[in-house]
């Protein structure tokens, strides 16, 4: 039997013409309702959907903000150096702050026109300047240093030799028990003033031994160049530029110009400076601020360590020390 006639009523299918006969009483004849609309569902679900999309926008901006604040260094009080803001709002690795504590590998930035006073751990304090930039990169019991990547700070320190260190990108200064000012030039060299102690500057192989009362600017390419008083003659300070630079013809005009206030200077120059320069270097040296009879021109003009560190210590003291060794028996020199 075909089932067409099920499907399109062709052919012929008796039992199902019967069936259609019994059942055909109970067919639905009303007519039918018309359809709704959909504009007025479709509005509600777009307006659904907007609500919907700014409720979770509100939610991520309060959540991005909650954990925001949660993740600003500066705000989870652990570790690191304790520093407040004066005049505005600094910034700690980028989030707004005014205080708190700064930890190891975290950048404060202070604004224009505000400044952050910065704890060194309980050996001294820095206030940092506006519009600068500062790392503490590590601080335990061996050494505290910090970098200055631009800007400046001014430093006061009590403590031994070498525990407090700040970098710069052309130079370290190394505190040697002070109080100083470092700044980052806008042309990126490093300028360093000592108002208390003695501060090294060193970059490039080169030291600058840099003592109360002078200061010292890194030359590009060359480190630090030759530390000079701040009430040094201008007219002197341009020559020792120009030896800074490489110029070597100044040095004897630069020697002539020197005064009783610039032997901290010609010591800076014998110790960068190579064994041509340092004899006459030295003879001036002598006529300014006679060495004591131990420390020998030999061994000053060879470079010899001892030999140096020996003058300079004399310089810095402005008195003779006692010599560091006992004559030689035999030549009957001081060694």
């Amino acid at each position: 039997m075909s089932d067409d006639y099920l499907w399109d009523r062709r052919g012929d299918d008796p039992e199902v013409a019967r069936l259609e006969r019994l059942l055909g009483g109970l067919a639905h004849d009303a007519p039918l309702a018309p359809l709704p609309t959909r504009g007025p569902r479709r509005a509600l679900w777009i307006g659904g959907a907007v609500a919907v999309v700014a409720a979770a926008a509100v939610l991520a901006i309060a959540i991005g903000t909650d954990r925001t604040a949660r993740r600003s260094p500066c705000a989870t009080g652990r570790g690191g150096f304790t520093f407040s803001i004066q005049g505005g709002a600094a910034r700690c690795d980028g989030v707004a702050t005014q205080g708190g504590q700064l930890p190891v590998g975290t950048w404060l930035e202070t604004p224009a026109g505000a400044t952050a006073e910065v704890a060194i751990a309980d050996i001294g304090a820095l206030t940092l300047a506006g519009d600068s930039r500062l790392q503490l990169a590590a601080t335990g019991a061996d050494q505290h240093r910090l970098a200055l990547e631009r800007g400046s700070l001014r430093a006061r320190v009590t403590a031994p030799p070498r525990l407090f260190v700040i970098d710069t990108p052309t130079a370290t200064a190394v505190d040697l028990g002070c109080a100083y000012e470092l700044e980052v030039l806008a042309d990126g060299r490093t300028r360093l003033a000592v108002t208390s102690g003695v501060v090294e500057l060193g970059a490039a192989g080169r030291l600058a031994f840099v003592t109360v009362g002078a200061t010292v600017t890194t030359v590009p390419g060359r480190g630090p160049g030759t530390p000079v008083a701040t009430a040094a003659a201008p007219a002197f300070v341009a020559l020792i530029d120009r030896l800074d630079r490489g110029d070597a013809s100044a040095l004897p005009a630069a020697l002539a110009a020197a005064g009783p206030g610039d032997t901290l200077t010609l010591w800076n120059l014998l110790a960068n400076g190579d064994a041509a320069a340092r004899s006459a270097i030295l003879a001036r040296l002598d006529e300014l601020f006679p060495r004591p009879e131990w420390i020998l021109e030999r061994d000053v003009i060879a470079g010899q360590p001892d030999a140096m560190n020996a003058l300079r210590d004399v310089l810095t003291s402005d008195v003779w020390l006692a010599p560091p060794r006992d004559p030689d028996p035999a030549g009957g020199v001081w060694k």
